[in-house]
């Protein structure tokens, strides 16, 4: 796992609450409308379950999402839906490449099937290891 600083933060520090349909507290805004991400290292939003999810029947899908001016809403790619039973502390939610090609504008919609208690988490914009593009 990466560091990560506050201008590649999508939720607030120490986790965005999560109990019902909600967007990410922050964007990350690219500066053009169309990026180019040029050769290098992918792109990845990583996460930290701060505070285990207590509706264990219920669950949670994240997505990223992407518009070419603030408050995108535009579906990019999304995680399968994960069963809050299983978003214990600390929990592994596997990480969600960026796309090559998005929009100027990027940020996370997490969509939860009922409402949840508790549960938080971070997500964060990191560079993938070994893992190249174009």
């Amino acid at each position: 796992m990466g560091f990560y600083d506050a201008k590649h933060l999508f939720t607030a520090d120490g986790g965005d609450a999560i109990t019902v349909d909600a967007y990410s507290t922050n964007e990350i805004n690219f500066g053009e409308t169309y990026p180019d991400m040029g050769e290098g290292e992918m792109l990845v939003v990583r996460f930290i379950v701060e505070t285990a999810f207590t509706s264990a029947a219920d669950t949670l899908t994240i997505s990223i999402v992407h518009g070419a001016s603030t408050a995108p809403t535009t579906v990019l790619v999304s995680t399968y839906a994960i069963a809050a039973s299983a978003l214990t502390k600390g929990a592994y939610i596997p990480e969600l490449k960026l796309p090559d090609q998005h929009l100027q504008y990027v940020r996370l919609l997490f969509d939860v099937s009922a409402t949840l208690a508790a549960g938080k988490i971070t997500a964060f914009l990191d560079i993938a290891k070994g893992m190249r593009h174009r």
